[in-house]
């Protein structure tokens, strides 16, 4: 596994341009205003998990898109993981607490060799989501394959009470059938 971090750390660089891409995306749900960024967001998370060998497709649901990923192990009989997680953010108010942009990405030095970055989203949940993500690319990148079968299940609208997953949640049952789930 020490190789695999050795690679993830070899693509934090990149890792870092693709969380700040997804900060970018003003994905605010409980706002209709930004309903097409929120769509932003689950096309740009598709085609960040297609670039990885994942089958992956944004689909619609009465409010905001979900996305669904599903990658094959190396072996038919592996374990099989569901990873959760949500693209979708609050609302930036009361802008006069933020220091910067809210949906300008950074990285702030706190001293003692402390960093934290900022940006809506970047600790919940757009941050947690593509650390999942970068360590699947990592993985990938050393060993060709994952040694787990893996769907993922992007909401965009937890912030908003998630009235849409369960409804989904339903209707796709057997599909998102996992044998372990991930938060």
């Amino acid at each position: 596994i020490s190789n695999v971090l050795a690679k993830a750390d070899e693509n934090l660089t990149s890792s870092l341009d693709r969380l700040f891409e997804l900060v970018r995306i003003k994905s605010i749900s409980t706002d209709p205003a930004f309903k097409a960024e929120c769509r932003k967001a689950a096309e740009w998370l598709t085609a960040s998990l297609s670039s990885i060998g994942f089958d992956a497709s944004v689909r619609d649901t009465a409010g905001h898109p979900m996305v669904v990923a599903h990658h094959a192990a190396a072996t038919a009989d592996a374990p099989h993981v569901l990873f959760y997680g949500h693209y979708d953010v609050q609302p930036v108010d009361p802008l006069n607490l933020w220091e910067n942009d809210a949906f300008e990405p950074a990285i702030k030095d706190l001293g003692n060799d402390r960093k934290v970055i900022t940006g809506r989203g970047t600790s919940d949940d757009k941050g947690q989501l593509m650390t999942f993500v970068e360590a699947c690319r990592a993985y990938k990148e050393i060993h060709g394959s994952l040694p787990i079968r893996v769907t993922i299940l992007f909401e965009g609208e937890e912030e908003s009470g998630s009235p849409s997953l369960k409804p989904f949640l339903k209707a796709n049952a057997s599909e998102l059938k996992a044998e372990f789930a991930l938060v």
